[in-house]
């Protein structure tokens, strides 16, 4: 059974068409949007996103005021980018790292070139970089968000590369004001997975460290409370506790009041991730508690911080590496226009070490 063509997609062949068989000749005023809108019964956002495929491909150039013409490059193989963006809030450390070579493995095997960028987790650095590329002939923008709970204000500068038909993929997660594709790991399964494991180890008095303005933080709270909810476990918001990124460096000791409250009242928390974990760490030791005797812990990533410590941490893996791989695959596949939409999730795996145990006696 054929799938029948998106609309922008019908106009677009209409037009080439028209041009092949010289019905439309070079130097041609085609119809204004208002008009194709009218026409072929579109709105103006999808004649928009038909003539500026044309432009960028070099059927049609516009002049600002006068409208849009017939090229007469139309018929030259334009010169095709084979580098792809890849924005991500972190580069060198923690799973970084994995997943840049995931993505680089496919693309150099495919003869694309990567051009990495960082953010910080900071929308005026996101800003910049986004601005550096509009200035770089790319093919293509693999980005991780930055701080993608919150509203953005960079979105603006995203619409300027789809409208230049630049396929753009997240990873991570994902601004709900664009409808983009993505890739990212199931967080609320793998939120569920450890809460659950603390479960079934008799745990009820369970403690989270989430962290507020990335999605990640959300979803994996999400898939906790849905473990507890499921088993009938009250979920108490005097043990969670909730930080942001700039937590992490600049304040995260003001967080120590309140988390030694939890630690009070809990016999297991599930952890942001690992490097959320190791921070905290020091705490649990200065209390004089060890893990898991006194305290179970399930973490997040499967980093090297996870066995890096005396205590190796029961963690929900993330795919790092597969999934990097998975975003160049993607990213290759939009650019050809295989396939035009993404929305993987992929299931994360609970990696069960040292940092739990079975429950005898709730406090």
């Amino acid at each position: 059974m054929s799938v029948k063509k998106p609309k922008y997609q019908q106009l677009k062949d209409y037009i080439i068409s028209a041009i092949n068989s010289n019905e439309l000749k070079v130097g041609d005023k085609i119809y204004s949007e208002n008009e194709l809108a009218e026409k072929f019964e579109m709105s103006r956002h999808t004649v928009r996103q038909a003539l500026g495929e044309l432009v960028n491909e070099g059927w049609l150039y516009k002049i600002q005021g006068k409208g849009t013409f017939v090229d007469e490059k139309h018929n030259k193989t334009a010169s095709k980018s084979k580098v792809v963006a890849v924005i991500t809030t972190y580069l060198s450390d923690y799973i970084f790292p994995s997943i840049i070579r995931g993505i680089d493995t496919v693309l150099s095997e495919n003869g694309y070139n990567i051009h990495l960028s960082c953010t910080y987790n900071q929308h005026e650095k996101e800003r910049l970089c986004l601005e550096n590329l509009l200035n770089q002939n790319v093919s293509a923008i693999i980005v991780e968000p930055t701080k993608s709970a919150l509203p953005n204000p960079n979105i603006d500068m995203y619409k300027n590369f789809i409208n230049l038909n630049i396929p753009i993929l997240f990873i991570h997660g994902c601004y709900k004001e664009l409808n983009c594709s993505y890739i990212v790991e199931d967080d609320t399964e793998a939120g569920f997975l450890a809460a659950k494991h603390l479960i079934e180890l008799g745990h009820k008095n369970i403690g989270g460290i989430f962290k507020i303005d990335d999605i990640q933080g959300h979803m994996r709270f999400a898939g906790f409370q849905k473990a507890l909810y499921e088993n009938s476990i009250k979920i108490s918001d005097s043990r969670i506790l909730w930080f942001e990124t700039s937590d992490i460096d600049d304040n995260f000791k003001s967080k120590y009041t309140y988390f030694e409250k939890i630690l009070s009242d809990c016999t297991a928390i599930v952890f942001y991730n690992d490097q959320t974990t190791i921070k905290f760490m020091d705490i649990i030791r200065e209390k004089n508690l060890n893990v898991p005797e006194d305290i179970s812990i399930v973490s997040f990533d499967d980093s090297q911080l996870a066995v890096a410590s005396e205590i190796k941490l029961t963690t929900v893996a993330h795919p790092k590496e597969a999934l990097g791989k998975e975003a160049a695959k993607a990213i290759i596949n939009m650019i050809k226009k295989n396939q035009d939409y993404y929305n993987i999730k992929m299931k994360p795996k609970l990696i069960i070490r040292k940092s739990t145990k079975e429950l005898t006696s709730n406090i």
